[in-house]
């Protein structure tokens, strides 16, 4: 484990050899941690770029597909953020089963309380555990993107 450069075991080494040490090589660009280096730079940014209290429909739909394509999300996280029924051309907001849901698609809404308000919908009258699970999920991601109180 220890070779004649850094001495034998036990022995002190000057900070600059401690530190060098330490550093070691750079990460190869294909090695896990630096795509999880990458991954979370491209994270953080659209942090900055998204405020999950106050987007549209359609932002909704981009920062989740640039979290799959990232590997950031999983498909079928995928698939249930970026549902968006109210910029289908045949949305029917009268409908049934849409009663709930916002009626405006440009309008700007806070994801994180809707996703909450979901959550609480489905613990109390859908509780599969996949749909728990999904919804937890989704919530815990888009409370991660809300910017720490000053």
């Amino acid at each position: 484990m220890y070779n004649n450069r850094f001495g034998q075991e036990g022995d002190y080494l000057p900070a600059n050899e401690y530190l060098t040490a330490l550093a070691g090589i750079e990460p190869q660009p294909d090695s896990v941690m630096a795509q999880a280096l990458r991954m979370a730079a491209d994270v953080a940014q659209m942090a900055n770029e998204f405020n999950v209290r106050d987007m549209t429909p359609k932002q909704m739909i981009e920062i989740s597909r640039r979290l799959y394509l990232l590997g950031a999300i999983s498909l079928p996280e995928y698939a249930v953020m970026s549902f968006q029924p109210h910029l289908h051309p045949d949305f029917n907001a009268n409908a049934e089963s849409y009663r709930s849901m916002f009626k405006s698609p440009s309008r700007r809404r806070d994801y994180i309380r809707a996703w909450q308000e979901h959550l609480d919908f489905v613990q109390r009258y859908h509780p599969d555990p996949v749909s728990l699970s999904l919804s937890k999920e989704i919530l815990d991601l888009l409370q991660s993107f809300e910017p720490l109180p000053m």
